[in-house]
Formats: structure tokens, sequence, C-alpha cells
């Protein structure tokens, strides 16, 4: 068989530029992620402080007894509130096949994607900035929106797992106890299903959002949520005993649970395939 190639004068100039170079050209034209500065968030000034809300909680040690604690906003709980994404014009795909592959590789694996996870849903959470420093923000279903072939190539992640109450979730989706912990925890493992088959995972940070109490004083650092006592804390966090199954990513931080527990399921993610096994 004779393979025909094209002469040296009809091959696109941007083709026999180093692929360096190429790079850096594709970065400027294509979209891409960067943490946005808190202070861009709200315009120019100083940033705008946090409210916090009032919410009763029940001690600890089931005397009956009940209390008023202050709580963070849902959207001071979520990990990757400064994930923000480019946007640009992405003609440049449709010039040639090696162009295109080129390309979208830096798209899905050099940006960061911000997924939340829930009872009912795996969300990809869009947030674009705009010329006037206002930050909108989009969700759409992951696991449908992008192609197979294209969800393989992401390599870093955000990814919010929200575990809410009882009382919320009989609410929201009409389940509670045993069957809602299960229902999050199987939506866990369809991500997880995903993961698993990706040639390769760089940055993977794993955030609990438990519940819509906070038992213990707000931590920035810590970003720790118990839903009211010890005993639902611990069991709720078994909802991310799924992402045991992943193996060999580079960088791996799990928050929003015990000590314990994120040692323990980051040593699990970022060892090697034998060790796993």
């Amino acid at each position: 068989m004779q393979f025909l190639f094209p002469p040296p004068e009809k091959i696109s100039p941007l083709l026999r530029l180093p692929i360096e170079l190429r790079r850096q050209i594709y970065n400027y034209i294509l979209p891409s992620t960067f943490r946005l500065d808190v202070r861009l968030q709200g315009g120019m000034g100083e940033p705008e402080k946090v409210e916090k809300q009032l919410t009763f909680v029940r001690e600890p040690l089931g005397n009956g007894v009940w209390k008023m604690q202050q709580t963070l906003p849902r959207s001071n709980r979520e990990a990757g509130n400064n994930i923000v994404w480019r946007r640009g014009t992405i003609a440049l795909l449709g010039t040639n096949h090696q162009i295109h592959e080129e390309c979208v590789d830096m798209i899905y694996g050099d940006n960061t994607f911000v997924i939340d996870v829930a009872f009912d849903s795996i969300k990809f959470r869009y947030r674009w900035v705009l010329p006037s420093n206002l930050t909108p923000t989009r969700s759409y279903s992951f696991l449908d929106h992008f192609s197979q072939r294209n969800l393989l190539r992401i390599k870093n992640y955000i990814i919010n797992v929200e575990h809410v109450d009882d009382y919320t979730g009989m609410i929201k989706y009409n389940c509670g106890g045993r069957g809602l912990t299960a229902g999050i925890r199987q939506q866990v493992q369809n991500l997880v299903d995903l993961l698993s088959v990706a040639p390769y995972l760089h940055r993977l940070h794993v955030h609990l959002i438990d519940g819509a109490i906070n038992r213990v004083k707000f931590q920035p650092s810590g970003r720790i949520h118990r839903v009211q006592d010890e005993k639902n804390y611990a069991s709720s966090q078994t909802v991310l005993d799924p992402f045991n199954g992943l193996y060999g990513v580079r960088k791996a931080k799990v928050t929003g649970v015990s000590t314990e527990y994120a040692e323990s399921l980051e040593t699990a993610m970022t060892a090697s395939r034998a060790t796993s096994t």
C-alpha cells in the first residue's frame, strides 16, 4: 500500500510551527479555566462579606436540647466556586483532524471541571466570566452532555457530593434514611465507573457537603459540615466509598470528612494499580 503525502508547499503554515508555539496559539484562541480572584466577582471595591444563617441544631448527647447556631449558605460550602471559564472561539477545530485532536485534548485535558453530585443528578457546573466581571453559571447533565470520547480526555476534577439530612431529602427527593444514602452513593458509583476507565487522572478534589446543618464552628480550611450528630456524620461520609475503586490519581484531595477517612481515601486513589490489587 502506498501513502501519498501533500507536498511541503501545500502543508498548512500552522502545522509547520513547532509544537510549543502551536500550543501557545491554541491556548490564546481556545477557552480555558482559571481561578478567579474573589475581588473580581463583585467588580471594584472590597470583597462582599459572607452572610451567615441561623439554624436550630440538636446537641450530640441526645438530651433533647436544641441551640441556635450560625451556618453558611450553600454557595460557601462548595468547592470550586473560584473556577471560571474564558469563553473563546473554537473555529480552529474545523481546520483538519490533527489540529482538532490537539485542541480537544487541551480543552478537556488542561481545564478543571467542577462536578456536583446529588441524589438525582450528576451536573457539570459551567461558569464563565463576562467583560463586566460578572460570572453567570449554567449546569448540564455531565454524563449526557459530552461524548464518551471527550469525557475520557478530562484529567482535572473538583467533585462536590451533597448529602442532605432526612428532612431535606424528603422534601427534595421524597426519600430519606438508608435509601437517601444509598441513592447518593449510587450516583457517586456512576461517576466513578467513568473515572475508572479514564486513561489518566491528574488532579481530583472530592468534597462532601454533609447536610444543611452545620454542627461545628465553620473553619475555612476544613469545610467540615455534619448532619446533626456523630452517628449520622460517620454514615454520611460513606457515600464516597466508591472512590476507593480508583487508583493511579496523581494528586488526590478529600475534604468535608474526618481526617482518618480523608487520608484513607486519598491513599487508595493515589496508589498504583499493583498496590490497589
